[in-house]
């Protein structure tokens, strides 16, 4: 396969992946390309795109895949393995239809999604890997807007919330962060570009999202393009390129005062209504913590392989807590959530119910491990970079206790991979100039 058709490949899974992630959820009928698409039950389209793609690097490989040569990554690719592994245990165990395997299955599927990330990041530029990912969010946000204020299903501060709420809001978040990490890691003038252009957009969505988990992110996504924007300032060699573009915003914020500042004023009115009396009133927390007192009862029961994934409806229903709450508790239905079922909405609970006590740990290893594996890529950055580590590292975890997907999605694993390479890319090009060369060993992007 050549090098421009293994990029086109590349691209297309990233940028799918990525669309899925901020399409407009509404009970409106949408065209069927604006909504996740399965192409069968539980397989998306950037899945089966990945399939294919594994099966002609096998056949044009000669039966192998450059997956295996990627030592550095596949620390986190056995986690996720054996995550998936569990989750077959965990379902044989308790008798669950044939169609739960699939979750299991998607793992495997995913640990060999990630491996190619590394080997895309090597091959095309870290770059590459994180702004098509971060454009497939992008271009769906587009999409989502769009809709947003064409349907107008609910409206705060004269703002319409954005379709999907914390789903797509909590994807937009997370790009403002990621686009300040591409702003760091840019090697042409059109990266910064983009950077700074989906920023935005992940602000305004994320603002507009009506969940705290959207903007939040998009909070500690400000914080990291804070720094981001003063080391470019003091760096000389990127000077002259952030004065103009912030000749550019401020020029584009004169002239469009008015609507900023209404603007302004519509985001306060989200904020006020999310935020307001949070630690003290606030019945979605008080009702989401009960979820760990229940899910701790389900672990006592089933301490080894849990419930299932398919199982988690009836196990919390069963608990004590559940019958007799202690305090504001969800009311399961078991038709409910992201995955057409009840869940505890956070991942690392999901799997400590559906997996049992090693689903709990090989999950907490897996951030830990994941976590790590970013903060050598972005302390390359300095103070920068760490500042950013942090914020990324919040973001993740709010995430991860707000909805059960963290782990079976590839939003944690390409940014890990995107580190990985630029954590080999900082060791090869100090081994070159040690030997007195200097060219990078990937294209630029």
């Amino acid at each position: 396969m050549s090098n421009k058709i293994d990029r086109l490949w590349a691209f297309a899974i990233l940028f799918i992946n990525g669309w899925n992630w901020a399409l407009p959820v509404t009970s409106e009928a949408l065209p069927v390309w604006f909504t996740p698409v399965q192409v069968v039950h539980g397989v998306f389209i950037h899945e089966l795109v990945l399939l294919i793609y594994l099966g002609v690097k096998v056949v044009t490989g000669g039966g192998y895949l450059p997956i295996r040569k990627h030592a550095p990554g596949n620390n986190i690719a056995c986690l996720i393995i054996g995550l998936g592994c569990l989750g077959v245990l965990s379902n044989v165990a308790n008798v669950q239809p044939l169609k739960e395997m699939g979750e299991a299955g998607r793992l495997f599927l995913l640990a060999a999604y990630f491996l190619l990330s590394i080997y895309w990041a090597k091959k095309h530029g870290p770059t590459f890997v994180l702004w098509s990912l971060l454009l497939g969010i992008a271009s769906a946000g587009v999409i989502n807007l769009y809709y947003t204020f064409t349907i107008r299903f609910m409206e705060v501060g004269g703002l319409p919330c954005l379709l999907g709420q914390k789903g797509p809001g909590g994807s937009m978040g997370l790009m403002v962060i990621l686009s300040a990490w591409l702003m760091l890691e840019r090697k042409r003038t059109l990266s910064a570009a983009v950077a700074v252009v989906l920023a935005g957009m992940g602000v305004f969505c994320a603002s507009i999202s009506y969940s705290k988990l959207a903007m939040l992110m998009a909070g500690f996504g400000l914080i990291a393009w804070g720094f981001v924007i003063f080391q470019a300032f003091v760096d000389r060699r990127s000077r002259r390129l952030s004065a103009v573009m912030l000749i550019i915003l401020l020029t584009f914020a004169f002239v469009n005062h008015e609507r900023i500042i209404q603007y302004v004023q519509s985001v306060n009115t989200f904020i006020f209504y999310k935020f307001h009396n949070i630690t003290t009133h606030n019945r979605s927390i008080e009702s989401r913590s009960q979820y760990f007192i229940t899910v701790a009862e389900i672990m006592l029961r089933y301490p080894l392989l849990g419930v299932g994934y398919g199982s988690f409806y009836e196990a919390v229903t069963a608990t004590e807590h559940y019958k007799n709450p202690q305090g504001v508790i969800v009311e399961e239905n078991a038709e409910g959530g992201e995955s057409g079922r009840s869940n505890p909405h956070n991942s690392f609970l999901y799997y400590a119910s559906a997996n049992g006590l090693p689903g709990l740990l090989l999950t907490v290893l897996l951030f830990l491990v994941t976590l790590h594996t970013l903060l050598k890529a972005v302390s390359l950055h300095g103070l920068t970079g760490k500042v950013l580590w942090v914020c990324l590292a919040c973001a993740y975890f709010i995430y991860a206790n707000s909805v059960p997907s963290l782990f079976s999605t590839a939003i944690l694993y390409v940014p890990a991979a995107v580190a990985i390479a630029i954590t080999r890319q900082s060791r090869s090009d100090l081994l070159l100039r040690q030997c007195g060369r200097a060219e990078p060993i990937y294209s630029k992007s």
